[in-house]
């Protein structure tokens, strides 16, 4: 019967480590990247000095350790499963030390059932795996829960002689170590002492272990919420796959897979402003703005640039730099860079030292560019990349790639607000005029804003009369100003309008005015073009 146990509850274990596995790699990938990418592991004495300040050390250690190999494919999901069996693991042996005497009447227990055990286990890991689908859920909460387990264990494997001393010198040894898992070794202690009626030693174990942390809480700077769950920050997580598209979205965008971004913005259109602004930016790079622009959702300007305010979301804040970093404005860039390591949540990130780095590179600043290139070189992960970018030491493919990013800085300063984000793009495309791609943003965000004035003139400025036939996105939208011009039919001319264009134009304003302004039978017909959006769309 052991033995048959024995293969029931392995077969248990590796169903759920398949399940866990498959799900984290097949359809969490991108929450585990995003969670390497909003951290920084320095192989150094003074980093990991840092660790001592707080509470939890070892299991934030640990768990920083193996997170910053997320970034290789399967090891993100590998790892989480291998700590998840590790939590069920220890659980069942720790079920196996208590005996639960006091559950038993007029006899004494042998400990719980089989089944009992294997269901509490398979609960824990349950529980455990839910809370590991929150965004910013770290790894080191799943290794503070492990830790207490452990010592627990250890403070079992005593011998029963003095053993009263080892459970009272362990509870705040556990809290420096794992943090919030001396809870979880309390309540295993509790039980086992219960079990043998040292009831007042059990009462010191609950009072020490309240006492531990609030005593440590203003030397750790923790408040009081924090100094009884560091370093856990949710109690139970639901998977969020909006989140994971959207993180799918901004990962191969920093990657620069443009044509998978595109495609995956067309085949899933979730009508948020964050999915518009992948969608737009990876047609932009391949050349398709405006002739995609109005076959998606369009929220007004926000999905071409992200405004950084108060209340942006941090995902917004985080995928913010990668607009401006692709179309040359490296000021720009960097101060959305900056904010987006400012909010990550531990303020430190890869992904954010690695653009830094970039844009100093690209503006030439040297010792900038050393001063985040050094922290990389101190990465397991990062020291290659770094050592390819060193001044003086580049490798041919990254001199190439930096001679066609400064190609687009800017030779003169432009004092505007970051909010402005007109003024930042006709900056662009006055100092580099065949910056297709600021100028294509640049006549689009005037068009988002419904504002015709300002593309007439761009148009004008940067394109001219009869230099090349417009796109239909921009004759669309020029009919309209000219219309507002009342120019003659000789202008239209002038601009190189297509006759179908034309033609469709008067035929949508014979509608328009058919129904009244109503824009129920117009939908069907032109609900893609610029005259639909400029008669209908609204800005919340």
């Amino acid at each position: 019967m052991k033995t048959k146990n024995i293969y029931f509850a392995l077969t248990g274990f590796a169903i759920f480590a398949v399940i866990s596995f498959l799900f984290y790699q097949s359809f969490y990938l991108y929450h585990l990247a995003y969670r390497e990418q909003t951290q920084l592991f320095l192989m150094s004495g003074e980093y990991i000095n840092t660790y001592f300040h707080h509470s939890a050390w070892m299991a934030c250690l640990a768990g920083d350790f193996l997170t910053q190999f997320y970034c290789f494919n399967y090891t993100g999901a590998l790892i989480i499963t291998l700590s998840l069996l590790s939590l069920g693991g220890l659980f069942y042996l720790a079920l196996g030390k208590v005996k639960f005497n006091f559950l038993c009447q007029n006899k004494q227990c042998k400990g719980l059932p089989f089944w009992i055990k294997i269901l509490l286990v398979l609960a824990l890991m349950t529980w455990e795996a839910f809370r590991n689908f929150g965004l910013d859920y770290e790894l080191a909460s799943t290794l503070s829960l492990i830790g207490g387990l452990s010592l627990f264990l250890l403070c079992t494997s005593f011998p029963q002689k003095g053993h009263w001393i080892f459970p009272i010198l362990l509870t705040p040894l556990c809290y420096w170590l794992f943090g919030y898992g001396v809870f979880m070794f309390l309540i295993l202690c509790l039980i086992f002492e219960i079990n043998s009626h040292r009831y007042f030693l059990a009462l010191l174990l609950i009072f020490i272990s309240i006492l531990t942390p609030a005593l440590l809480r203003q030397q750790y700077h923790f408040t009081c919420k924090q100094a009884y769950q560091y370093p856990s920050n949710s109690f139970f997580n639901k998977p969020n796959f909006i989140i994971e598209d959207l993180l799918k979205l901004d990962v191969l965008s920093s990657y620069g897979s443009w044509a998978k971004v595109a495609e995956l913005t067309e085949k899933k259109d979730l009508q948020l402003a964050a999915s518009t602004y992948f969608y737009n930016l990876s047609h932009a790079m391949q050349g398709r703005l405006p002739i995609k622009l109005m076959d998606a959702y369009q929220p007004g300007t926000l999905g071409l640039l992200i405004t950084l305010e108060p209340k942006t979301p941090f995902l917004s804040i985080w995928s913010s730099n990668e607009a401006w970093f692709q179309l040359g404005d490296m000021t720009m860039a960097e101060h959305a860079t900056i904010l987006g390591m400012i909010f990550s949540p531990k303020r430190r990130s890869s992904r954010m030292t690695k653009r830094l780095a970039e844009i100093n590179m690209i503006n030439g600043d040297t010792l900038a560019s050393m001063k985040y290139l050094r922290l990389l070189q101190k990465t397991i992960v990062y020291k290659g990349w770094a050592n390819e970018r060193i001044p003086g030491h580049e490798t041919d493919r990254v001199k190439k790639w930096l001679l066609q990013k400064q190609s687009l800085l800017s030779t003169q300063d432009t004092l505007r607000s970051a909010g402005n984000h007109t003024l930042s793009l006709r900056a662009l495309v006055n100092n580099h005029p065949e910056n297709n791609l600021a100028l294509d943003y640049l006549l689009c965000h005037d068009l988002l804003a419904k504002d015709i004035d300002s593309f007439m003139a761009d148009y004008l400025k940067y394109k001219g009369v009869g230099k090349e036939m417009p796109n239909r996105l921009y004759s669309e939208a020029l009919l309209i100003g000219l219309t507002n011009r009342h120019a003659s039919i000789e202008d239209v001319k002038q601009h190189l309008i297509q006759a179908d264009v034309v033609n469709d134009f008067n035929a949508y304003n014979l509608q328009y005015e058919k129904d009244k302004g109503s824009g129920n039978n117009l939908q069907a017909s032109y609900g893609k073009t610029y005259w639909f959006y400029y008669h209908f769309a609204t800005f919340n």
